[in-house]
């Protein structure tokens, strides 16, 4: 993996922990930004084929979205 797409999946995971606290703190505020973040995460883990890692963030944001 290029140095780029290694810094791009970085900070998109570091924005799904950030928004992860924040929504955990602030539901209402912050919910539908992590619920971005995370989807940002899945499709470029997908889009790199880690599938399995991505189908993980999409389930966690159905769990998330559920409890809404």
């Amino acid at each position: 993996m290029s140095s780029q797409l290694e810094e791009a999946l970085t900070a998109a995971q570091e924005a799904g922990d950030l928004y992860r606290a924040l929504a955990r703190a602030r539901p209402e505020a912050f919910t539908p930004d992590l619920a971005m973040s995370l989807n940002n995460l899945a499709v470029m883990l997908s889009e790199l084929g880690r599938r399995e890692e991505a189908l993980a963030i999409l389930e966690e944001m159905k769990g998330m979205l559920g409890q809404a």
